[in-house]
């Protein structure tokens, strides 16, 4: 792929192997190490290993999946249903003079992040990743600002927690006490029950997503490059194991990406207002 992106972009001459940046892109991404231990264990300087990784990062988030693609892609696969769920990406705490008001820091988890929405297959697998937000986004905001519920409910079932109530009338999300109900009515608990069992197998493509030691641990740069990295682990967990049973490994080198601004996709970037 990194030979592909170099002779599209006319790239005459450059001073070090594909390889050797594939390798180095990786084992930041895996291993959460920083550039300055990279640059050091191979031989290079630090501004060189961070350009060497950006660019890999880049190129490997311009091969990820936007949502309506894996949406057809399930349905092709005849899955019932979509699960979407929120998860919490730490970073170091962001510096005032980007946010005064500590829009990166969240309530919930007590900690600066970045929000996420993530959509896994029925059996849990990670599907989609969406970009990120600063951390005080909630995860019906931040569905609604990506529009998730409408795209997949255009043409399969979406399950979600309850904080994701009132998302659309047609996700199913289980039943909430009334004010001043003390308790559900056994009908309702056992749709609570059966729903939750369904929907928990979901957490396991957050699991997927954090393994990736560059996103359990606090990220340290600027943290809205966060969605370039996001969308670079969605695409090596595709590498790693395709959900759909396709030969990714050659879709990947055969296919040519969208754009050379990358990101630009709805999918990738919030709605406006």
């Amino acid at each position: 792929m990194l030979g592909r992106y170099r002779r599209r972009i006319g790239t005459r001459w450059r001073g070090y192997d594909t390889r050797l940046q594939a390798i180095l892109t990786c084992a930041w991404l895996e291993g959460g190490h920083t550039y300055q231990q990279l640059a050091d264990g191979n031989g290079l300087s630090r501004e060189t290993c961070r350009r060497y990784i950006h660019e890999g990062v880049k190129v490997l988030a311009r091969r990820a999946l936007p949502l309506t693609e894996v949406v057809r892609l399930a349905v092709k696969a005849g899955w019932p249903y979509l699960i979407v769920d929120g998860v919490n990406i730490p970073t170091e705490r962001i510096d005032a003079r980007f946010t005064a008001k500590q829009h990166w820091y969240s309530g919930k988890h007590h900690r600066h992040g970045g929000a996420v929405q993530t959509v896994a297959a029925p059996d849990g697998e990670l599907l989609w990743v969406s970009g990120v937000l600063p951390g005080k986004t909630v995860d019906i905001t931040a569905a609604r600002r990506f529009g998730i519920a409408e795209k997949v409910l255009e043409f399969l079932g979406l399950l979600a927690d309850l904080g994701y109530v009132g998302l659309h009338p047609e996700v199913i999300v289980g039943w909430k006490r009334a004010r001043g109900q003390e308790t559900l009515p056994a009908g309702k608990r056992t749709a609570n029950r059966l729903i939750a069992a369904l929907r928990a197998v979901g957490e396991r493509a957050n699991a997927q997503l954090k393994h990736w030691r560059i996103l359990a641990n606090d990220f340290r740069g600027d943290p809205r490059r966060l969605t370039v990295v996001v969308k670079a682990v969605q695409a090596l967990q595709y590498l790693i194991r395709d959900p759909f049973g396709r030969d990714i490994k050659t879709d990947l080198l055969q296919r040519d990406p969208p754009s050379i601004n990358d990101l630009s996709r709805p999918d990738d970037q919030p709605k406006r207002g």
